[in-house]
C-alpha cells in the first residue's frame, strides 16, 4: 500500500516536469527551425540575384551606337534597358524570393521612387543596381576597381570592337529577417550577385540618343 501511494504522488511531478521540458525543447525547435526557414530564403534570394545580374550582363555584351545627326558620337551600353532587363528577369511581377523591382523591400517599387540616387543612378557605388563599362585585360574582380573603357575614341575600345572591355552588372538587395533574435544583430542584411561579361564586337540597334 504504501509503494501505490508513493508512485501515485510521484505521477502529477512526472507529467509537469516532461510539459517544462517540451516547452523548453519546443522553443529551442522553433529559433532552429526559423534560422532554417531564413537560410533558405537567403540562399533563394541570391540565386534570383544571380540570374538577374547575369540577364543584364548578358545583354548589356552587345554595344549599341548613339549616332547624332546622321554621326557617330560613341558605342556605350544601353543602359537604361539594362536596368530594365535585370528588373524583369524573374517576370512581369517579380515577386520571388527576390523582388527585383523592390530591392529595398519597402513595399514601393524603386522605379516609382524619386529624389533617390541608389535606385535611381545605375553609377552610384551603392545604387542597388550598378552598371560598369570597365578596361581589363582579364575579367574584372569582383570589387576590383579598373579604369573605364573608352566609348567615343575611334579605334580604341568600344570602338575597336569591345577589346579589353568589360561590363559588370552588380544586384543588390536588403533581406528582412524572419528569424525572431536576429533583430539584436540587425533587421535586414545586404545581399548582392555580380556578373561579368566581355563585349561583344557586334552592335545592336541605335537607340535615341
Amino acid at each position: 500500500m504504501l509503494r501505490r501511494l508513493r508512485t501515485h504522488r510521484r505521477q502529477p511531478r512526472a507529467r509537469g516536469q516532461a510539459l517544462v521540458e517540451l516547452a523548453l525543447a519546443s522553443t529551442v525547435l522553433f529559433f532552429l527551425l526559423a534560422a532554417a526557414v531564413d537560410l533558405g530564403m537567403i540562399f533563394f534570394t541570391f540565386q534570383g540575384l544571380r540570374v538577374a545580374a547575369q540577364e543584364g550582363a548578358t545583354f548589356g555584351s552587345y554595344p549599341v551606337q548613339v549616332m547624332q545627326n546622321g554621326q557617330l558620337q560613341r558605342v556605350d551600353l544601353n543602359y537604361a534597358e539594362i536596368v530594365r532587363r535585370v528588373r524583369g528577369a524573374g517576370g512581369a511581377q517579380s515577386r520571388g524570393f527576390a523582388n527585383l523591382r523592390d530591392l529595398d523591400n519597402n513595399g514601393v517599387w524603386d522605379e516609382n521612387e524619386t529624389g533617390r540616387a541608389v535606385h535611381t543612378d545605375w553609377s552610384n557605388p551603392n545604387a542597388y543596381i550598378r552598371i560598369e563599362l570597365l578596361r581589363a585585360s582579364s575579367p574584372p574582380q569582383r570589387d576590383q576597381s579598373l579604369p573605364p573603357c573608352r566609348t567615343d575614341m575611334r579605334g580604341v575600345g568600344m570602338q575597336a570592337g569591345g577589346r579589353d572591355c568589360w561590363v559588370r552588372v552588380t544586384v543588390r538587395t536588403d533581406y528582412q529577417f524572419i528569424f525572431p533574435l536576429a533583430p539584436a544583430f540587425g533587421n535586414s542584411v545586404r545581399l548582392q550577385a555580380v556578373s561579368v561579361m566581355p563585349i561583344r564586337s557586334s552592335y545592336a540597334n541605335t537607340p535615341t540618343p
